[in-house]
Order: C-alpha cells, then structure tokens, then sequence
C-alpha cells in the first residue's frame, strides 16, 4: 500500500489531465445520437448526412484518449506493494488499449472524409469496408474493443482496489459502464455509459491528485458507518 503525502508535482497534473480526459470523454454524447447502423452502406450515408457532427466525436474522443493517458502512467507508477503487479500489468493493457481506441476513432475521422468524397456506390462501400479489416484495421480494432472496453478498465480498476488506491464501488461503477458503452452500442445505454464512464475516470483522475489513504479510507469509513452504529 502507498501511504505518499507529498505528491509531486508531475503526477498531479497527470491527475488532472485524467480528470479532464474523463469530462471530454463524456461530450461526444451530447453532440448528437450514436450511428447505430451495423451495413457500411447505411452507416456511410448517416456520415454524409451529418458530417460535422460525425468528425467533432472523432476528435473530442481522440483528445480524451490523450488526456486519460498521462493518468494512466502515474497510477502504475505510484503504486508499491500489495497489488502493485495488478495495477501495473492493468495499466499496460489500457494503455495499449486507449493506444487502440485513439487509433479506431482517428479511422472514423477517415470515414467522415470518404463518406463526403462522393457518391456512396459500391466502390465506396468496398473501400471502406478494405480500410477496417487490412493489417493495420484489425489489431487496432481488437485493441479498442477488446482491451479499452472489456479488459483494460476492469483489470486496472479492481487491481486499483487491491491496491487500495481506489474504492470497490468505483471499480464497478468503471466496469459497468465500459459494459454498457459496448454492448449498448446504437442505444441510449451507449449513451449513458460514456458519461458514466467519463465521470468515473474523472473521478480516479482525481484520486491520482490527492494522498491515497485521504480518499480510500474516507470512503470505507462512510461505507462502514450505518454497519458501526
């Protein structure tokens, strides 16, 4: 367990750009309903429709994914002790996992491109369909999904947890909704999750700027407060 009560400077702003990354994180959501067409064609058409909003999710998501990084680097790095191989090993995985989502959405702010290109006949259609599933594709699509959303986050919370750098119910709120961001995909569940996931990573963002036990122990004792009286 860390017990640090000075806490340097250049993990504080790692901290604070974390909370910011949570907050932008969230925003997408609120700049218009998830395209929830599974046909390339479909979902091209929706792109050329509404372009605009299209690209500025593509970029805000991009900028989250930076800002949760530097974060991420300094949970790994401050931790010693119990449950030190958990949340460094976790950070790895999410790491390489906002490696891949920066990489999907930057691939989507490509989509936007090739959806207003032209008109949207077959040859389009293959084209868009060659980019997601080349060498280059598939991997960054198996690290976004895959690591960002169903492993990274949870192996890096709940070893957060073992750690006790962060409280359990922080790490289930963090795994349900990255649950609920994936499986809810084209639904207002997507929608929910990413704010409630955004306000989660805000929230350790904010962990990662204050003295461990400050926010831990604070948390178990108002747990264990209507069991004590």
């Amino acid at each position: 367990m860390v017990t640090d009560v000075h806490i340097p400077l250049r993990t504080r702003l790692a901290g604070l750009s974390m909370l910011v990354g949570g907050v932008t994180l969230a925003v997408p959501a609120f700049l218009g309903p998830p395209n929830s067409a599974d046909d390339t064609r479909q979902r091209l058409t929706q792109v050329a429709a509404d372009p605009t909003t299209a690209l500025a999710k593509s970029m805000v998501f991009q900028a989250a994914v930076l800002l949760l990084l530097p974060g991420v680097v300094a949970i790994a790095g401050r931790v010693r002790g119990r449950g030190s191989g958990a949340v460094v090993s976790g950070a790895v995985v999410y790491g390489a996992g906002l490696v891949g989502a920066f990489s999907f959405m930057l691939m989507a702010g490509n989509e936007v491109a090739l959806a207003t290109s032209g008109a949207i006949d077959d040859t389009l259609v293959r084209a868009d369909d060659a980019m997601g599933t080349s060498t280059a594709g598939i991997p960054m699509a198996v690290l976004a999904l895959l690591l960002f959303h169903l492993i990274g986050l949870p192996w890096l919370t709940f070893g957060m947890v073992r750690a006790r750098q962060l409280p359990l119910v922080a790490a289930v709120v963090a795994t349900v909704s990255t649950c609920c961001a994936f499986f809810g995909s084209g639904t207002w569940l997507e929608a929910v999750g990413w704010v409630t996931l955004g306000a989660t990573l805000a929230y350790i963002g904010w962990t990662v700027t204050r003295p461990i036990a400050e926010h831990v122990v604070g948390a178990q004792a108002a747990t264990l407060a209507p069991t004590a009286s």
